[in-house]
């Protein structure tokens, strides 16, 4: 939960995934995903047109979805679809690997953290913690700094502690 007076600090890009459950594996040659993609949010579009306005910046084709088949033996097979080369290789799920129902939630919630730090990293707009702290630091000492000499300093600040008490 977030305190009054504080704003969400920006993820970085938008980042839609899909996690599809088809009972039929043929219905994923059919699947609406045009249709879902100019349908749905992350939340944290633009209010204004949210829906064209990231229709136009990611095409269907770059957006990944799961798509998850049970099996009559129990088990699932999964079909990973979404930009060719670089999606493909998002692990620990693969396309066409067959997992079991106990595995299935951990490995599909890695696979979808995975897909979005890899989103995150390829964004030009994203800065690493380490330097997003060394241009607080550098914020910081350039607001605050004192052009003084050592020696006035610390005259200044024995000054003022003297004046405070002095003064009734």
């Amino acid at each position: 939960m977030i305190p009054q007076g504080r704003t969400i600090p920006p993820m970085g890009p938008e980042t839609k995934v899909y996690v599809v459950w088809v009972e039929r594996y043929d219905d994923i040659e059919n699947f609406p995903l045009p249709d879902l993609v100019s349908e749905t949010s992350t939340g944290v579009e633009t209010t204004a047109n949210s829906s064209t306005s990231l229709r136009s910046t990611t095409p269907e084709k770059e957006v990944p979805v799961i798509f998850i088949h049970p099996l009559n033996t129990g088990l699932f097979r999964i079909k990973l679809q979404g930009a060719a080369g670089k999606f493909n290789m998002v692990i620990p799920l693969v396309d066409g690997m067959i997992v079991s129902r106990r595995a299935l939630g951990f490995l599909v919630r890695q696979t979808v953290i995975n897909i979005c730090r890899r989103k995150r990293l390829e964004s030009d707009s994203y800065n690493p913690p380490h330097v997003r702290r060394k241009q607080k630091i550098a914020d910081i000492v350039n607001k605050y700094r004192n052009r003084q000499l050592e020696p006035e300093f610390y005259t200044s600040l024995f000054q003022e502690v003297g004046l405070k008490n002095c003064n009734p």
